[in-house]
C-alpha cells in the first residue's frame, strides 16, 4: 500500500489490484481512498448505494414482500447503508467532486439513483445532482423497470429510476450520434443473474452510456463497482475500466466474472 495527500488529507490506496486484465483493473477499498490516484477518465458510469437499506427493510416483508427471496438477500448481501440524509447528501458531493479530479475536461459522468422516500416524503435525486457543482447537467434519462416490490405503501408502485448524464466543463464531450436514437426513456428489466448482489442494473445500460461518449481505448471509470457489471460493459465494448468497490465479496463476484471472459457486442462502437 502507499499514502498519498488528496484536498490536504493523507488517503491510503491498495498498491496492488484485486483483480486485473489487458483491459480492466479492479482495486478493493474506499473510493475516497482510491479516487486521487486515479486521472484520465473519460466516462464514469456509476450507481451508488440509494441508502435506503440498514433499519429501514424489514427483517420480514408482508403481502408481495412475504417470504421475498430479495429481502433475504439484502440482509446477508446488503451494504450498511443507513446515514442521515444529510450526511449521505455530503458523501455524495465529495465523491462528485474527487471523480470531477480524475476526470479529463469533457468527460462524461451517469448516475443512476432513484426517488426515495423519508417521512411518506419523495427525496428527488436532481437535488443530490445539483449538488455537484464541478459537473453540467445535460440530460435526465428515465430507466423504465420491468416491475417494482412497493405494492403495500399506499401509492402506485414505483418502477423508474434516474440516469443523470452530466459532463466536466472546458472542452466539448466525445457523442457518438447513432446512439440518439436510444432516445431518453430506457425500458430495462433488472439483472436477475447475478448471484450475490441484491440489486444490480442491466449490463444494457453501462453498454449504452459507455457506447455513446467513448472511444476505443478510452478510460472507464466506476466508484462503487458491485457487482462489476459497468467493468464488464466497457470490456465488450473495448475501453479500459478501473473498477473500485469496498465490500471484498462483490469484488470477488466482479473478478469471477471479469474472468469468463466477454461476448462480442462490437468493440468498435
Amino acid at each position: 500500500r502507499f499514502d498519498r495527500m488528496a484536498r490536504g488529507h493523507v488517503v491510503t490506496a491498495p498498491a496492488d489490484p484485486y483483480y486485473q486484465d489487458e483491459l480492466v483493473t479492479l482495486y478493493h477499498g474506499r473510493c475516497e481512498d482510491v479516487l486521487p490516484t486515479i486521472s484520465g477518465v473519460a466516462c464514469v458510469v456509476t450507481s451508488p448505494p440509494y441508502n435506503t437499506l440498514g433499519s429501514r427493510i424489514p427483517i420480514s416483508g408482508t403481502g408481495k414482500m412475504a417470504g421475498d427471496a430479495w429481502l433475504a438477500k439484502v440482509s446477508v448481501a446488503g451494504y450498511a447503508d443507513d446515514m442521515d440524509e444529510q450526511s449521505y447528501a455530503g458523501w455524495q458531493r465529495a465523491v462528485a467532486s474527487m471523480l470531477a479530479d480524475a476526470c479529463g475536461p469533457g468527460a462524461s459522468f451517469f448516475y443512476n439513483h432513484k426517488i426515495r422516500y423519508r417521512d411518506a416524503r419523495p427525496v428527488h435525486p436532481i437535488d443530490l445532482v445539483r449538488q455537484f457543482t464541478e459537473w453540467d447537467l445535460r440530460q435526465e434519462i428515465v430507466w423504465a423497470r420491468d416491475g417494482g416490490i412497493a405494492f403495500n405503501a399506499r401509492m402506485f408502485c414505483p418502477s423508474d429510476e434516474r440516469i443523470y448524464w452530466m459532463v466536466k466543463p472546458c472542452a466539448d464531450y466525445h457523442w457518438n450520434q447513432s446512439s440518439a436514437a436510444d432516445f431518453t426513456v430506457w425500458r430495462m428489466r433488472q439483472e436477475i443473474g447475478i448471484d450475490g448482489h441484491p440489486c444490480p442494473y442491466p449490463e444494457a445500460l453501462p453498454l449504452r452510456c459507455i457506447a455513446a461518449t467513448t472511444k476505443p481505448g478510452d478510460l472507464v471509470l466506476e466508484p462503487f463497482t458491485g457487482s462489476g457489471t459497468t467493468l464488464a460493459a466497457a470490456k465488450q465494448l473495448g475501453r479500459r475500466a478501473i473498477g473500485i468497490e469496498l465490500s471484498e465479496a462483490y469484488c470477488e463476484i466482479a473478478a469471477k466474472r471479469l474472468s469468463q471472459g466477454v461476448l462480442d457486442f462490437g468493440a468498435s462502437a
